[in-house]
């Protein structure tokens, strides 16, 4: 398939869970993990969207992600949980751990629940937002497959181990923030490998251990972490919160390759805040807006753009896409076009 094509959001949804389901996934988890990946796309992290279904496929046919598990609630108490995901698809295993999160801190003002033996989760602002749409501040973290060095390393060490933060705002568009503690997404190079774009400088290293902005020899090496030593040393944390506290693999042991599946294990930890417990509605969104004011007209130099709140730039893409639909290079629309194939289910919907 060449040139570029754009698919409706609706029309995706629907092809997205089809596949899945056509894979083995039950419907629920098919639904449940379509909606985050065309969220994803919608929001504009195409890296995240529609294209991981290339990774989550061949688990699902080996069987080592099982796409009819359903997660259990393995030590339940007042303001605390842990949930095994069975080895389910992840973001079905995470939405169900972040409902259960955040009706724990309706009662009890806060609450944590940590994942084990889950798979990637997609976008973690999926998951983060799940908690703002309950009028809830939810905070989110998960390891991942290594994919990280700390600078002068020759391979990766650690994953680039996400962190979101949502918290409600107006006109249901959350304050929310989603990085990577690496400097970009390792998703971001696979998509620019694939349609054949350098990367920029400062993303990653080559398995020579020196800077590169070749995407096929940054996948073969390391991506750079945010910050230097902070960016591997939030990673390092997030493996404690997220690996050993919810008795997960590490980063290290994760597997991702798709030529070779093989169960992920992957721990997430959640926690969501119950703002009316903390203060009022009204308080906690007049203060926010008196933030939001002051980010947005806080004084520019010459030819700087207007400073925005975390998300809002996700959110009026999401705007855009929605009127105008999602758009595919031609070489993703071929991947994907290869997927529906294989499924019976054509692409594009």
């Amino acid at each position: 398939m060449t040139g570029r094509i754009t698919v409706r959001a609706e029309a995706l949804l629907r092809w997205a869970a089809t596949v899945l389901e056509k894979a083995g996934a039950s419907h629920p988890a098919a639904v449940a993990t379509a909606e985050a990946l065309v969220d994803a796309n919608q929001r504009g992290l195409d890296s995240h969207g529609v294209t991981q279904l290339h990774f989550y496929l061949p688990g699902l046919k080996a069987g080592t992600t099982r796409g009819d598990a359903e997660p259990t609630v393995e030590t339940d108490l007042p303001a605390a949980a842990v949930v095994d995901g069975h080895d389910g698809l992840g973001p079905y295993v995470a939405r169900f751990a972040m409902d259960l999160c955040c009706s724990k801190a309706r009662s009890a003002g806060a609450a944590v629940v940590g994942v084990r033996n889950s798979t990637h989760f997609g976008a973690a602002s999926c998951v983060s937002e799940q908690a703002a749409c309950q009028h809830c501040i939810g905070i989110v973290v998960s390891n991942s497959d290594p994919g990280m060095s700390p600078p002068g390393a020759l391979g990766p060490v650690l994953g680039t181990n996400p962190l979101a933060v949502a918290a409600p705002f107006r006109h249901e568009q959350p304050v929310s923030l989603d990085i990577a503690t690496s400097v970009a997404a390792q998703s971001k190079v696979v998509l620019a490998a694939r349609e054949g774009r350098a990367i920029p400088a400062g993303w990653a290293t080559g398995p020579d251990g020196q800077p590169t902005t070749d995407p096929t020899s940054a996948l073969a090496g390391a991506m750079l972490p945010m910050g230097g030593h902070k960016g591997f040393g939030l990673a390092v944390i997030i493996d404690i919160l997220a690996g050993c506290l919810t008795g997960s693999a590490l980063s290290p042991e994760i597997s991702n390759d798709p030529a070779h599946p093989a169960p992920q294990r992957t721990g997430h930890l959640l926690i969501a805040i119950s703002i009316d417990r903390f203060v009022t509605a009204e308080h906690y969104g007049s203060a926010l807006e008196r933030l939001a004011h002051t980010v947005h007209t806080a004084p520019r130099a010459p030819g700087t753009d207007r400073f925005l709140l975390p998300g809002e730039l996700e959110a009026s893409a999401a705007r855009r896409r929605q009127a105008g639909g999602i758009p595919f290079a031609g070489v993703t629309a071929s991947l994907l076009a290869e997927i529906g194939t294989t499924h019976g289910v054509p692409f594009p919907p």
